[in-house]
């Protein structure tokens, strides 16, 4: 995604734990077969997301989530661009 997009800013959004994962999967009504496999998958989706960025917000709480997600945002659209490549910045 970055190579395509490199002015991205990627945020990865993970549970508190596995167990709580896998409580809510189950309170919605995935069997457990489901329940395994998604737990399995979301690990491996998270050990790909922290190599992709270092904004990691925990979803334990949606409106701290929400707001830490809200932040970074706000923070990156502060930001001076980044040079490109090939210019030197200079008139």
């Amino acid at each position: 995604m970055k190579a395509r997009h490199p002015d991205a800013v990627v945020v990865l959004l993970v549970p508190p734990s596995p167990a709580v994962q896998r409580q809510r999967l189950e309170r919605r009504g995935d069997d457990a077969d489901e329940v395994d496999r998604r737990i399995a998958l979301g690990a491996e989706e998270e050990r790909t997301g922290r190599e992709l960025t270092p904004f990691v917000v925990v979803n334990d709480d949606v409106d701290r989530a929400v707001s830490e997600v809200a932040g970074i945002l706000d923070l990156h659209r502060n930001l001076p661009p980044e040079p490109q490549p090939g210019h030197s910045g200079g008139a």
